[in-house]
């Protein structure tokens, strides 16, 4: 598969981050070319600009909404890049429905942005089935 894809996710705790890692070995299935990088180590006008698909993974905060901090502001400047990119979302929580991930996407969605595949949640640290989930939610977006 050609072009560049981005895992891109905020961690605080270590259960994103695992699953980041599960996501981007899904994408290398596919795609050689896969940045695997915590959402503070990379610039959205780099990722924008250089890859056509892009992951984002990030966990509940608060009353369900995603990091603001970090992940907020960079999606934020990402928007203008989303016209016709594909993408992907995934998350952990302690005791969320998902409500984040479905208004996440919806915003990014709005933006232009692709969705192949349905966002993934794990509660707490990812069990194995959310870790193969996770490897094929890569997989499809790095096959889109």
């Amino acid at each position: 598969m050609e072009g560049k894809t981005a895992v891109i996710y905020y961690s605080g705790t270590g259960n994103t981050e695992a699953m980041a890692e599960a996501v981007a070995v899904g994408a290398r299935r596919v795609c050689p070319d896969v940045v695997l990088a915590p959402v503070g180590d990379v610039s959205a006008d780099e990722i924008g600009t250089t890859c056509h698909r892009i992951i984002l993974g990030c966990s509940a905060w608060g009353v369900e909404v995603i990091e603001e901090a970090q992940m907020k502001p960079f999606c934020e400047k990402l928007k203008p890049f989303l016209k016709g990119k594909e993408m992907g979302l995934f998350g952990s929580c302690g005791w969320s429905r998902g409500a984040w991930l479905n208004s996440w996407g919806a915003d990014l969605h709005f933006a232009g942005a692709h969705f192949p595949e349905a966002p993934v949640m794990a509660y707490g640290y990812p069990d194995e089935e959310s870790l193969k989930k996770c490897e094929a939610l890569g997989e499809a977006v790095a096959r889109a």
